[in-house]
């Protein structure tokens, strides 16, 4: 509640036309606070409020997503980082997609952002949760099954030290 009264805060979520800068912000907010049901809470009470709208909240939103992942990234430090290169991965790929589906809609006549607003119109809160719940079932159902492919990107980007003296078996994956 606080941060709504703000005008620094208010005028960097609501005031930008790059969407770029909208994920940017979602991102190192969250990153910040680690918690994306605080940051998602945030933007809601802010769209409650008539501060931003569902145009530009969805970018905050993805960039979002990307920054929950920092939690992860945190707690990975000292161990395998597999598992957080997958999750930091499918949140960046699933924001590449939905930013483009939400620039290319209206192009083409359509409009993801308005068919979400028609669901609950009169909500802005349930809007954005609705685009949350759309953007991770999305996002899970054209990258499952790519999880092996992941999985080797993720080895790829990020491959496991070998530490000195491992002996014996020991789990890989």
């Amino acid at each position: 509640e606080p941060l709504r009264d703000w005008p620094a805060f208010v005028e960097l979520v609501s005031t930008f036309s790059n969407p770029l800068v909208g994920i940017l912000v979602g991102a190192g907010f969250t990153a910040l606070i680690q918690s994306s049901s605080a940051s998602v809470g945030i933007l809601q009470a802010l769209a409650l409020s008539g501060v931003i709208g569902l145009d530009s909240a969805v970018f905050v939103l993805f960039g979002q997503n990307i920054g929950t992942c920092i939690t992860a990234v945190l707690a990975s430090i000292g161990t395998s980082r597999n598992a957080t290169i997958i999750h930091l991965l499918f949140n960046i790929i699933g924001t590449v997609v939905f930013t483009t589906l939400c620039l290319v809609t209206p192009l083409l006549g359509l409009s993801l952002v308005g068919g979400v607003q028609s669901l609950t119109p009169e909500n802005p809160a349930a809007q954005i949760a609705n685009m949350h719940t759309l953007f991770n079932i999305v996002t899970t159902f054209l990258l499952l099954p790519l999880g092996g492919k992941l999985v080797q990107l993720a080895m790829r980007i990020l491959p496991d030290r070998k530490e000195s003296g491992e002996e014996g078996m020991h789990l890989a994956y």
